[in-house]
């Protein structure tokens, strides 16, 4: 199947009229035959009724038509965007993250990236770490932002440390605790003083398959309370502001909400936050994931 194809076959679905449909190709009338002709052989159906005074398009051929304009949009854009990368030096910067909060810390990034760089066009793709380490290492991403996978090794990635993140204890400034804690102007909230109140789980599906089915928790969880699971920061959020408990939330991930109080948690373990890259772009300095580490590192000195 080609271009050549496919705009005989869309243009004689419109026109009905191999006469018109040749005007507007530029093309001869039996050069249009055999190009509807050779469809209909590689799609092993008929697409139009033919008869000596009129044109007709066939139930497959109906059905057909949206794919085909839906197939030639596709190749015609991806010509356009080509064309301006070539003209206009464009460059792509294809950027993989885990929790919808991220963006924040991304647009923080991109901003100084973007004065510097205007002809960047940055591209997301939101999901699970593992999911995007296949993706940067078959060249679908330019780079991770996130937590470290322990498990993961390749010798052609990077992984560059911007931060050892710690979790921070989030609740609703109604809450209980939070009242007590103010009351005594702690600013540190500990496992014991946490115990008796039912938590907002903010965990990573994937997390959540690897540890929770085993019986193991990432933070520690009373079984007894009635707690909540989020797949990701914005969901627990959610459930903070209506105060339905409170949630160990990274640093990278906390919102300013007047509703709602943060406190350091006394318990915290620290995890890797950074940036994950192919080595070779990491180490070329006219490379924009060079750049984008960089400012990165500036961020968080």
């Amino acid at each position: 199947m080609n271009t050549s194809q496919l705009e005989c076959f869309i243009s004689l679905a419109n026109t009905l009229n191999y006469m018109k449909t040749s005007e507007q190709l530029g093309l001869t009338q039996p050069a249009v035959t055999k190009q509807i002709q050779s469809l209909e052989t590689e799609l092993c159906c008929k697409l139009f009724n033919r008869t000596t005074r009129s044109v007709t398009l066939t139930r497959a051929g109906a059905a057909f038509l949206p794919e085909a304009n839906s197939i030639i949009d596709t190749v015609y854009h991806s010509r356009e965007r080509l064309s301006n990368f070539q003209e206009r030096e464009l460059h792509s910067l294809k950027i993989g993250y885990m929790d919808p909060l991220t963006i924040n810390l991304i647009s923080r990034i991109l901003k100084p990236l973007l004065k510097l760089n205007p002809n960047v066009i940055p591209a997301f793709t939101e999901d699970q770490t593992d999911a995007n380490l296949s993706r940067l290492v078959n060249n679908q991403l330019d780079l991770i932002i996130g937590m470290k996978d322990s498990k993961f090794k390749d010798s052609n990635i990077e992984f560059t440390l911007l931060h050892e993140e710690q979790l921070l204890c989030v609740m609703h400034k109604e809450h209980p605790l939070a009242k007590d804690l103010k009351k005594h102007k702690n600013k540190t909230v500990t496992t014991n003083d946490l115990w008796k109140y039912r938590q907002i789980i903010s965990v990573p599906p994937y997390l959540l398959r690897n540890f929770f089915s085993r019986g193991r928790h990432i933070v520690p969880v009373n079984d007894e309370m009635v707690n909540a699971i989020c797949s990701n920061a914005n969901e627990a959020y959610g459930l903070l502001l209506a105060g339905y408990g409170y949630a160990f939330l990274p640093e990278y991930e906390i919102m300013n909400y007047p509703d709602l109080v943060t406190f350091r948690w006394a318990e915290s373990p620290h995890a890797p936050f950074g940036i994950y890259s192919k080595t070779s772009a990491a180490k070329d300095k006219k490379s924009m994931e060079y750049s984008f580490i960089n400012i990165s590192k500036e961020l968080y000195s």
